[in-house]
């Protein structure tokens, strides 16, 4: 076993999205960190992992909780770490976040291929996790958004169970995107076909997307080239988005309003429900028990983010979301940051003022002055008692597009509460343009705030309807050619983001949440932030790293002295060679925003 130093700064424990950014920011104003983490692979419960990698996760994931150690004997065996008014509080052996997994495998096999192949398969994948290596390379796609598109097929299902038409909807005429007519041939997919091609998988535990980041006119065009509202609802429409552009100016319009549900500030503005609709859950993308403010700031984000790069405001990762916790791991570790995986947490040492002092890891007790920890790492004492709520997830893999375009592009879809829908639902689809499945082959990810059970039980209803299997699969779905679904996996994942993790905690401990339901990292990076101002108070937050040249004029006022020629020249040279790999600073770079692809849009080219 390597035994590490004895003292750090900050002790940063799990790397998931918020822990990599505290890490990377207390790294880069001089913090002597290390970084660790039980599991062999990076993003905890935000990770991408390759087919065989995922296979392997889910597996583990439907094995129960394993016997916790007898805290006796851990106590008497690691007593010999502690000081003087010293005590140990134990750590969980495996934090259990995740619940309810269901695989299924709707692939039809070939005679001559054994199913079994299918999860069982031994041979090893090309890669553990994406290269990290080629995160210089990786472009970034943006997004279709067809909430609306969605949320009327929802409520097409509701007219004809009911018989009676959605007033809220106003969305009559769009049509759905999984019954539009498909124009290319889909491809017949066996187990041994798709097995062939797993390699190119990468599966995200936790999928996400960014708003492009600076502000930019809205045009007219932007917002009104939709033929479903009319002209009347459009000039009402500009004008409350045009408000909401500037809405902390104008808090009179607002006022009294601030801790009442977006939806009636909405309607107080005697908005139709067609508008209301769109607003709600096609720029805002926020549900009906969310408060004016949230609201207001939510529909601000969506229109600060158009035209920066085509129409879409979105943008999203190559290879999986797990490449931006590791680009900012990258940052940490050229800051001198120590990693180590597959290294738990066997007790943290507080004192009886309650300070924590340390960690006991493997045999060896460490000194920090902060610790930071994701949730499921932390001892059971640091968790509040009300039990957290539950996040429904599903990953899918399907043989064509929800909303079929030649681009193949990559598509959101919103869907609104209906019957047998308690809460909203956000469905992500992803192309091999992402690289993260094969050409012909669609990566669908679902996420919604638990309301059965299971994960399985919340996504049934939604299932059945954007999509066909051999089991359910009907002539009406064959007219409709709705997207074949030959794999999916459903679990259930713990939400601590809604939780006050501060309140149990020694002195000098932070816990992180697990990835929220939320679209975007927004949750994950400003309580990242607030960690960092508690620990590093007065320090910038993740400041640009310097450019050599910048480097090169500090360390020389006046290059053309006498003297300085040679030693300037190799001190360039010495620049260029630690400056080769530029993707770890870029991780906080403004000027190195990923390449795009510009693609067409469903609701941003309606609105």
């Amino acid at each position: 076993m390597d035994e590490l130093p004895n003292s750090f700064d900050v002790i940063v424990v799990g790397t998931g999205m918020p822990e990599c950014i505290v890490a990377a920011a207390a790294a880069r104003v001089g913090k002597k960190v290390l970084h660790m983490d039980r599991n062999g692979y990076y993003g905890g419960d935000w990770a991408s992992f390759s087919y065989d990698k995922f296979m392997e996760w889910v597996q583990e994931m439907q094995i129960r909780e394993p016997p916790s150690r007898t805290p006796i004997d851990l106590v008497a065996q690691l007593a010999s770490f502690l000081e003087e008014d010293e005590n140990l509080i134990l750590c969980p052996v495996r934090g259990k976040s995740i619940a309810n997994v269901v695989h299924k495998c709707y692939i039809k096999d070939t005679p001559d291929t054994p199913v079994e192949a299918e999860g069982n398969n031994t041979e090893n994948s090309t890669t553990d996790q994406s290269n990290p290596d080629e995160t210089t390379k990786n472009g970034a796609s943006e997004l279709t958004s067809g909430s609306d598109s969605t949320a009327e097929s929802a409520e097409k299902t509701n007219e004809a169970n009911n018989g009676n038409k959605s007033a809220d909807s106003g969305s009559s005429n769009l049509r759905t995107p999984a019954i539009q007519t498909v124009s290319l041939q889909q491809q017949e997919w066996t187990t041994s076909a798709f097995m062939e091609n797993r390699r190119k998988f990468n599966i995200d535990l936790a999928p996400k997307i960014m708003f492009w980041r600076e502000q930019v006119p809205c045009s007219r065009a932007d917002v009104f080239s939709t033929k479903n509202v009319t002209v009347v609802e459009k000039r009402m429409l500009m004008k409350f988005l045009n408000f909401c552009l500037k809405f902390e100016e104008q808090t009179d319009e607002y006022k009294g309003y601030e801790d009442k549900p977006f939806i009636e500030f909405l309607r107080s503005k005697k908005l139709t429900s067609n508008v209301e609709h769109f607003v709600l859950h096609a720029i805002a993308m926020v549900d009906e028990t969310c408060d004016t403010l949230e609201g207001l700031k939510a529909t601000q984000r969506f229109l600060d983010s158009l035209g920066r790069n085509g129409k879409s405001p979105f943008v999203c990762t190559c290879y999986g979301s797990a490449e931006l916790p590791q680009c900012f791991c990258r940052l940490c570790a050229v800051y001198e940051g120590m990693y180590y995986l597959k290294r738990k947490v066997d007790g943290i040492l507080c004192d009886h003022d309650n300070k924590c002092h340390g960690i006991v890891s493997m045999g060896q007790r460490i000194s920090c002055q902060y610790l930071v920890m994701e949730s499921s790492y932390a001892p059971f004492e640091f968790h509040a008692i009300t039990s957290p709520d539950r996040i429904s997830r599903a990953i899918l893999i399907t043989d064509g597009s929800l909303y079929p375009s030649e681009k193949q592009e990559n598509t959101l879809l919103r869907l609104p509460p209906s019957a047998g829908v308690k809460n909203p639902i956000t469905v992500l689809e992803f192309s091999h343009k992402n690289y993260v499945c094969p050409e012909d082959l669609y990566l669908v990810y679902m996420s919604c705030r638990s309301w059965n059970l299971t994960a399985e039980e919340d996504f049934r209803s939604t299932v059945e309807l954007l999509f066909s299997t051999e089991s359910m699969g009907t002539s009406e779905d064959k007219k409709n050619q709705k997207p074949n679904l030959l794999w999916s996996v459903f679990f259930n994942q713990k939400d601590t983001s809604v939780m006050d993790l501060s309140t149990n905690v020694p002195t000098g401990v932070f816990l992180t949440s697990s990835p929220d339901v939320g679209l975007d990292y927004e949750h994950a990076m400003k309580q990242a932030r607030d960690i960092f101002e508690a620990m590093c108070p007065g320090e910038e937050f993740l400041p640009r790293a310097p450019d050599p040249e910048d480097i090169l004029n500090e360390a020389h006022n006046n290059p053309g002295d006498e003297g300085n020629g040679g030693k300037i020249e190799n001190d360039v040279n010495n620049l260029d060679d630690a400056y080769g790999e530029p993707d770890a600073t870029d991780a906080c770079d403004d000027q190195n925003t990923p390449e795009s692809s510009e693609v067409t849009t469903t609701d941003e080219n309606e609105l």
